[in-house]
């Protein structure tokens, strides 16, 4: 009896607060940015120096909002510039309390009510929910990984009890199909949970969270194996069977073991020693040198180049372009992974892919993957048409699989 007085309560406060939102000639507007658990701060002045019209609003680690500057719109499928920034969308607001279901009646209550430029909009809006916790520490430590948890998995299911009253299902922590518009709960803490939406208009977008979907409960040779199911998932390439990749900085091989899982002929460059599973496998090679010592001629074949060097991107670039410049090799795409021992690097992010463009790379792209560490992920291949050629040729792999 008590809660359904506390409902009816806030029911009553919240259509006040929307008669006084309506009213207001000065609407904010803000968006929420997650990123890496301990990069916020990077993160705040990779933003604002890409966006000067956003202003800080709130931080927490690995959790962002900011507010458009006065006078200044966005278009409502925006497009945010940054290395940083795992997802992002339209922050609607935050509730707090110890009651989830008291939590949950208010948010479905508010984005029935308060929509963005007051535009009145419900829960048949939107055609997936994706609910998650920020992280609560950097990935690898200690065992951590970003994905799903248990709290952000149970929300999920009582957000599922109540759309029923809505007489449809909703999507719930599933990837989401290309534009589609998608309801955002974002755990920041356990009882203080921020809500908003987006569209998923990019690959991350689609994902809860900015999250691909990975069981990192299977046996890897090491951590290296998810970056690249992430690397590959969001850059479109497609790996067929019988393709060469190349990985400098090899060792112990948890990328090597992807590509093999995938049917490539794979060499791993590096010095030290490969896992000997590794080895035992008849497409795999190891060349025991340091990638500016490799014999170009042993690259010829290669069409994917893969990188994870432990030293500075300009560094890693500079191995790379000798290689990609050769007359021998000609490389279609890359995937290189870039370190930063001081998080000031990123500020170089800009003039690293203009380097990469100068060798002859028509689409490059960065961002800190969800299964990086202080470091992010760079993407580039020579034509884009590769990448539908690519997505084409696996459809038909998988088909004849079928078949």
């Amino acid at each position: 009896m008590q809660g359904s007085r506390q409902v009816g309560n806030l029911i009553t406060l919240l259509r006040k607060t929307r008669m006084t939102a309506d009213s207001s000639t000065d609407l904010a507007r803000f968006i929420y940015v997650v990123c890496q658990h301990g990069a916020e701060t990077a993160a705040k002045k990779e933003i604002t120096a890409g966006n000067p019209e956003l202003r800080l609003a709130f931080s927490r680690p690995g959790f962002l909002t900011f507010k458009l500057a006065a006078g200044v719109s966005w278009p409502e499928k925006f497009t945010l510039r940054s290395t940083l920034a795992r997802t992002y969308g339209w922050s609607l607001g935050r509730t707090m309390g110890a009651d989830a279901k008291l939590l949950i009646d208010e948010i479905l209550l508010e984005t029935k009510l308060n929509g963005p430029q007051t535009r009145s909009f419900g829960p048949d809006d939107f055609r997936h929910l994706h609910v998650w916790e920020r992280d609560g520490r950097v990935p690898g430590h200690k065992g951590f990984e970003p994905g799903p948890t248990v709290l952000a998995t149970e929300i999920g299911a009582l957000f599922g009890k109540q759309f029923e009253q809505f007489k449809r299902a909703m999507s719930i922590n599933e990837i989401a199909r290309p534009d589609d518009k998608v309801l955002d709960i974002v755990l920041v803490e356990p009882d203080q949970w921020w809500y908003g939406y987006h569209y998923a208009t990019t690959i991350p977008g689609r994902w809860p969270g900015g999250v691909p979907l990975i069981d990192t409960t299977v046996e890897t040779v090491s951590r290296a194996y998810f970056k690249a199911v992430e690397a590959l998932a969001w850059s479109g390439i497609e790996i067929q069977t019988g393709d060469w990749c190349a990985e400098i900085g090899s060792s112990p091989g948890g990328c090597c073991q992807l590509l093999l899982e995938k049917g490539a002929n794979v060499i791993g460059i590096d010095p030290a020693e490969m896992e000997p599973e590794l080895l035992a496998n008849k497409n795999f090679t190891h060349i025991r040198r340091r990638g500016n010592e490799v014999r170009k001629r042993d690259l010829a074949d290669v069409k994917w180049l893969f990188a994870d060097l432990n030293i500075v991107p300009n560094y890693t670039l500079d191995t790379v372009t000798e290689i990609v410049s050769h007359e021998s090799v000609d490389i279609k795409g890359m995937i290189l992974t870039m370190k930063l021992p001081d998080w000031k690097l990123v500020e170089e992010v800009p003039a690293i892919m203009n380097r990469v463009r100068e060798l002859g790379f028509s689409v490059v792209k960065t961002r800190q993957l969800a299964f990086n560490r202080q470091e992010f992920c760079l993407f580039a291949v020579k034509d884009k048409f590769l990448l539908r050629e690519g997505k084409k040729q696996a459809q038909q792999q998988r088909r004849a699989g079928k078949s």
